[in-house]
């Protein structure tokens, strides 16, 4: 059995989906002009790769490919998804988080870990793209992260 199988067709989607809402969330938390929020979003799609690459994580490598592959699509189910509820995206990202966590408990704590770990960095990755008002990341962002660190169980 693949490391996919372990998880539902639910599971997955969401584990495939979530650097993608937490990206998406720290974008829309603390709101920037145009060139910021494309920096913001050009890290989005370039570090899940590239921070896969790093993590010697099977679970991370094997989502980090499919998301490569379905990228434009689940970016832009990302934006509708905010588009339709901008006031709940955040409790909804963090909601997916928990769901995550739990899913995760199906695999190794190592693979767990990694998988968190890769999310996070994404986050913060994204926070990092945009200096605001000449802080690299916002108190909203930092306050965002801490919130998405507690829902995947990575803080007391």
């Amino acid at each position: 059995m693949g490391i996919k199988e372990t998880f539902t067709a639910d599971e997955w989607k969401n584990l495939l989906c979530l650097p993608y809402a937490v990206g998406m969330t720290i974008i829309v938390v603390s709101p920037q002009g145009p060139i910021g929020m494309w920096k913001e979003s050009k890290e989005m799609a370039v570090e899940p790769a590239k921070l896969a690459s790093e993590s010697g994580s099977g679970l991370v490598n094997t989502l980090s490919v499919e998301l490569q592959q379905k990228a434009k699509d689940l970016m832009k189910e990302q934006q509708n998804l905010f588009k339709q509820n901008q006031a709940n995206f955040m409790n909804m990202t963090i909601e997916a988080c928990k769901s995550a966590a739990a899913a995760l408990s199906k695999t190794t704590p190592e693979e767990a870990k990694a998988y968190k770990e890769w999310v996070l960095h994404l986050g913060q990755k994204v926070a990092e793209a945009a200096k605001e008002h000449g802080v690299v990341v916002t108190d909203q962002e930092k306050a965002a992260l801490t919130e998405i660190s507690k829902a995947l169980g990575m803080t007391a």
